[in-house]
């Protein structure tokens, strides 16, 4: 009689253990842990503050539970299954029966399978997963920046306009060539064989118009480097952003895979119970309609990470990227960010002011050049000549300027002087235009933070709340399958949108750290 009060006790165990994984693994119901964002500036947005997240434990509620059943009740193969799971269950007495029956607590019961699992399945959910998202180690993004860094397309296209001024520069200080000729006169007059003269002239640069237009080049090779820092800019941020959004993506991919498996055991599991008639048929349908639609979200989550992958590959200027998972963590360096010290930071490193700097630069010296090409250039000119007839030797000499009456560079002095003023504007106008972008930017990043905040301190908590309950009222019989599925459905939706928000927010921060270039219009 003790030992059937025993196979009974285990046969019931083993069962509610069984639902219990299922449920509490298709739910992704963990720990999670507490990592607020503090009001520090991150230190990519300031070079001066940098802050770390305060990792903080949220206890889980132990649930136990106890039935009174058949002990035939369990089949054959939930014992093989019990087997699989390497549960260790030990003899006790009658006495002890109802302490037997309970689960230390609802993490241990969901420890149950993923001890069994890990070496052959993707890593189970993580604690604190929903802040830190730490993926295992792969591709990383700093990898991703380097390759792109050095093979990207738009950004040779950059480097090879810089070599091209920088041809323009030399080219502007080279004066210009002698020329030499020859010279016959007074051929056949009298008969004579004429004069024959050879002579070389040169064109002298006056006004040091040579130096200024050097000048003039040099303001164009810094304008084109910070092109060239726009397109390094422009491409980072960009695989940032693809880079956030991959391995969101990746992440939902494998929780969704882990809820397909566990769905799938979920529906054993209440197959048994039905047979041990203590749910209805309405929960074994339940929970096949919730496993056909995780597979469904498993699928198109994977479509999803293909499409992410790729976006990802164009960003960095690859075809494919490298085999292998991405790894990171797209929950890092959410921080408050102070508008003030960023607006700061980009004023002094915006290569776009940089760009509109340079430009306004080039305009005064240009002005400086037109004003100098009014003085003319002087040609002088040195030969010497024959007389055929005679055997005299004579020499030629002349200098020639051309008189600036007419023309006296005044349509290109005028230009230049609206040149100036249009680059004066501009540098105002790429002021104003980088203070909107960073407003807008930073109001997406804020609003992405503070909806990741909330959802961590608040819904989060209330979510697994309300789940255990659930969880305690379904074994009391004081509520249906159904219910519970509604609590697990909740909190696996408010941990992927903790997910989301952080993939926002490392977006639009993406955009503040490439200094906004790729909002510009």
């Amino acid at each position: 009689m003790i030992a059937n009060d025993r196979t009974s006790t285990r046969r019931r165990r083993a069962k509610r253990l069984l639902l219990l994984a299922a449920l509490g693994f298709t739910s992704g119901c963990q720990s999670v842990g507490q990592n607020v964002a503090q009001s520090t500036p991150n230190e990519r947005f300031s070079t001066t503050n940098q802050t770390r997240a305060d990792d903080r434990t949220v206890a889980v509620q132990t649930v136990a539970f106890t039935e009174d059943g058949d002990a035939d009740d369990l089949r054959a193969e939930d014992l093989d299954e019990l087997d699989e799971l390497d549960v260790e269950l030990e003899d006790v007495d009658s006495e002890d029966a109802e302490s037997a029956n309970d689960p230390a607590s609802l993490r241990d019961a969901m420890a149950l399978d993923a001890a069994n699992e890990t070496a052959e399945t993707d890593p189970v959910i993580q604690d604190q997963y929903s802040y830190g998202f730490e993926q295992p180690i792969g591709l990383t993004l700093e990898s991703i920046e380097s390759m792109a860094l050095g093979s990207h397309p738009a950004i040779a296209e950059a480097r090879a306009r810089v070599e091209s001024t920088r041809g323009q520069y030399v080219q502007a200080g080279l004066p210009f060539n002698p020329v030499l000729q020859y010279q016959s006169d007074e051929i056949g007059n009298e008969d004579s064989t004429g004069l024959h003269s050879v002579q070389m002239s040169q064109q002298f640069v006056t006004a040091n118009k040579l130096g200024i237009a050097q000048q003039v080049q040099a303001r164009e090779i810094q304008k084109q480097q910070a092109a060239l820092r726009i397109a390094e800019l422009r491409v980072l941020t960009r695989i940032r952003a693809a880079f956030a959004t991959a391995i969101v993506s990746q992440r939902r991919a494998e929780i969704a895979n882990q809820i397909v498996e566990l769905a799938e055991k979920s529906i054993e599991s209440v197959n048994a119970l039905l047979e041990a008639e203590e749910v209805s048929k309405i929960a074994l349908l339940q929970a096949r309609v919730e496993a056909e639609q995780a597979r469904i979200t498993a699928e198109n989550a994977r479509t999803q990470l293909q499409a992410n992958l790729r976006t990802l590959a164009a960003a960095a200027g690859m075809q494919t990227l490298p085999p292998g998972p991405l790894g990171g963590n797209v929950g890092d360096d959410l921080t408050a960010a102070p508008w003030e010290s960023l607006l700061a930071d980009i004023s002094t490193n915006s290569p776009e002011l940089s760009r509109a700097g340079s430009e306004l630069e080039r305009a005064k010296w240009s002005l400086q050049l037109a004003c100098a090409q009014v003085t003319p250039n002087v040609t002088g000119t040195v030969g010497v000549g024959v007389d055929a007839a005679t055997d005299d030797t004579f020499a030629v000499i002349g200098v020639s300027v051309p008189l600036p009456i007419r023309n006296r560079n005044q349509g290109n002095i005028r230009s230049a002087r609206a040149d100036i003023a249009a680059a004066s504007a501009a540098i105002q106008n790429t002021q104003l235009s980088l203070e909107a972008r960073l407003a807008e930017a930073v109001g997406r990043y804020q609003v992405a933070l503070e909806r990741y905040t909330r959802l961590q301190e608040s819904v989060v908590p209330t979510s697994e709340e309300t789940y255990k309950l659930s969880l305690e009222a379904f074994d009391a019989g004081e509520t249906d399958f159904l219910q519970l599925l509604t609590a697990q459905r909740t909190l696996f939706t408010t941990q992927l949108n903790v997910l989301d928000a952080a993939g926002q927010a490392k977006q639009a921060a993406a955009e503040i750290e490439g200094l906004l270039v790729t909002l510009s219009l």
